[in-house]
């Protein structure tokens, strides 16, 4: 059995290229040694991401991610128990989406993706982060 978690976090700042390879470099290493799967989308300065691995393992790295400051704010989305990985040949998969892109995957059409996190189930994030 694997655990899971989906959240949400807004970035302090804008993300450069650079501030993405930097992130994107440290989470893979990290969790690689920690038997960490999951996938990262970033639209318009939210982060959507799902973290998939052992319990204490994805509950370690997501105590670190609530305490980076390059984040202003944060929200757990769901936890709970599955019985294979989604992103199992992944230590990180990562996608910067538009809003117009979520619009055209979701047949929706919201303005901004703080509307569209508050009007999204966990589940409709879950199937995003696999169809994005």
């Amino acid at each position: 059995m694997y655990y899971y978690l989906l959240y949400f976090g807004i970035a302090r700042n804008p993300f450069t290229e650079e501030d993405f390879n930097s992130l994107l470099e440290q989470a893979r290493s990290r969790n690689e040694s920690l038997d960490i799967t999951g996938k990262l989308l970033h639209c318009e300065g939210t982060f959507i991401q799902l973290l998939e691995g052992k319990k204490e393992n994805v509950e370690e790295v997501y105590q670190s991610i609530t305490k980076d400051d390059r984040l202003i704010a944060i929200k757990t989305i769901t936890v709970g128990a599955a019985s294979e990985r989604y992103y199992k040949d992944w230590s990180m998969a990562f996608k910067d989406v538009t809003m117009a892109e979520i619009n055209e995957i979701e047949h929706c059409s919201h303005h901004d993706v703080a509307t569209y996190i508050k009007s999204a189930s966990a589940i409709k994030l879950l199937k995003l982060l696999v169809v994005a």
